[in-house]
């Protein structure tokens, strides 16, 4: 392994760095949360600046922090009193519990885990915009890959976790494209190849065991959500279940993505 640095050397440490990865997975929570719904709403998220969905008006910084914020304003706009959904303040909790549970499973702080979390922060960005909008938009498909390529060097035995994880990616992609090619025939409507696309990514991230846990867990979760959006009445969004998966695989693939078969 490149580079590793051990959580449990003193109770002090881990405590500081459990704490410090909750505030982060909060932080980049209320950050991914918005930028999701800039770009199903067309807005630019780059440039943009917050605003209220409401009134419109630009928020402050006040405005902005994590959790707090919330808290703070009653979970109201402080400049229209109008209710702010608790959607965004329940994912800002979520993030920064996985962020911790994460690293506490995973005992120290290397590339394996640093993946990791940038995954699980792009999955809940991608899973929401795939929910309200029925999309997976591609610009989070390549911040994925680009994490690929900026921890996949830094990993344990990084040759075979290389060569697993693009075998993987590419069997999981035919696999996946045939069976929504033949859904679509059946449905005789357009097959969407966006929850391939994510697959084949995901997949890159995982050795051989990791695929398989990935593979069964988002079969079972795609039926669950299937079922969940017909009984709603809405299009499958199968981002969430997928995303789902694949963090299971990730925390019960020994410990995350650091397993050497």
């Amino acid at each position: 392994m490149i580079f590793s640095y051990s959580l449990f050397e003193t109770p002090f440490i881990a405590v500081y760095l459990l704490v410090l990865a909750f505030l982060f997975g909060s932080v980049f929570a209320s950050f991914i949360t918005c930028t999701a719904w800039r770009v199903v709403r067309g807005e630019d998220w780059v440039k943009g600046h917050s605003h209220c969905d409401t009134c419109g008006h630009e928020l402050s910084t006040a405005d902005l922090f994590p959790i707090v914020s919330y808290i703070a304003l009653k979970g109201k706009c402080r400049y229209c009193g109008s209710k702010v959904p608790p959607r965004d303040l329940i994912f800002e909790i979520l993030l920064g519990l996985l962020f911790a549970g994460t690293l506490a499973l995973h005992g120290s702080v290397d590339a394996p885990v640093i993946a990791a979390l940038a995954l699980e922060m792009l999955l809940l960005g991608l899973s929401l915009a795939d929910w309200d909008s029925g999309v997976i938009p591609d610009g989070f498909l390549a911040a994925i890959l680009v994490v690929w390529i900026m921890t996949v060097g830094f990993m344990p035995d990084m040759q075979r976790y290389a060569l697993e994880g693009l075998a993987a990616s590419a069997c999981a992609g035919i696999i996946t494209a045939a069976v929504i090619a033949v859904a679509g025939k059946v449905k005789k409507a357009e097959p969407d190849f966006g929850p391939v696309k994510l697959i084949m990514c995901l997949m890159l991230f995982l050795r051989l065991k990791g695929a398989v846990i990935a593979a069964v867990a988002a079969i079972v979760l795609v039926i669950v959500f299937v079922l969940i959006c017909k009984k709603k009445k809405k299009r499958a969004a199968l981002a969430p279940a997928i995303s789902i998966a694949f963090i299971v695989a990730f925390m019960l693939n020994d410990v995350l993505l650091s397993v050497v078969c």
